[in-house]
């Protein structure tokens, strides 16, 4: 895929780059791409991507953070043809030997903070710490396990259709992967930790993010396009899983 970088913070232990990846015409699998110095990938936009390293594939969309390792060779087949936009942190420290990639599971207040340190970085006005902070955080923040197919690809459906208006319904989801809604329920919160629910809800706060990050203020017309049925009904959700209210993130992130 083609990149446009942006050098953000050039210090000591690290770099911090905001990266745009331009979805390319054709499906399948990028070339190869071969890791030189250990990195770590924050998600900063909504598009979905496996991503796929020897014999195990793994799914990336908005709340998936990538740590990747030194001489890793990898491959990207986008899900959803758009633009990617990522925070890519890359380690000057080398990796322990046996250090194998990591995919992890990010809060929306994480994803906050990666929206607000960049912003900052761009500003001139601090930032490293946070970013710092967040990789130290990437130790203890769930991981992602190998997923069932069906997990897999109700994660990909939600993740396709978070954004719209008219959204799937449990049972329309649980017909799409050929389950019932009691067995895709609990077999989607054993292995993300969230229910169906709460996945889909922190997949549309993603997308709030990113368009609080573009510059975008008005914030009615945000909630009418995430299906919510107020500006203050999707308010209070931000408020609860942010722990800031749209509007200081709106001034924040603009």
């Amino acid at each position: 895929m083609p990149h446009d970088r942006t050098l953000l913070y050039a210090g000591q232990d690290f770099t911090v780059e905001h990266l745009r990846s331009h979805a390319k015409d054709e499906p399948g699998w990028s070339g190869p791409y071969t890791i030189e110095s250990r990195r770590i990938i924050f998600p900063a936009g909504r598009a979905v991507l496996d991503v796929r390293w020897g014999d195990s594939t793994w799914q990336v969309d908005a709340l998936t953070a990538m740590h990747l390792v030194d001489a890793m060779v990898y491959q990207l087949r986008p899900v959803v043809r758009a633009m990617r936009q990522s925070v890519v942190v890359s380690r000057h420290r080398p990796a322990r030997s046996d250090a194998a990639p990591a995919f992890c599971q990010l809060s929306p207040r994480s994803l906050y903070r990666i929206h607000l340190a960049q912003r900052q970085l761009r500003a001139g006005d601090g930032g490293a710490p946070a970013i710092a902070s967040l990789v130290a955080e990437l130790e203890t923040s769930r991981r992602q396990m190998p997923l069932t197919s069906t997990v897999a690809n109700a994660k990909r459906l939600l993740a396709e259709t978070a954004d719209r208006e008219a959204r799937l319904s449990l049972h329309e989801l649980a017909d799409a992967v050929s389950r019932s809604p009691f067995h895709l329920a609990r077999s989607f919160r054993q292995q993300t930790g969230l229910s169906l629910h709460q996945y889909r809800q922190h997949l549309r706060i993603a997308s709030a993010l990113e368009r609080l990050a573009d510059g975008d203020t008005d914030l009615a017309g945000i909630a009418h396009d995430l299906g919510y049925c107020s500006q203050s009904h999707l308010g209070a959700v931000f408020r609860h899983e942010v722990d800031v209210t749209l509007g200081e993130a709106r001034s924040a992130l603009a």
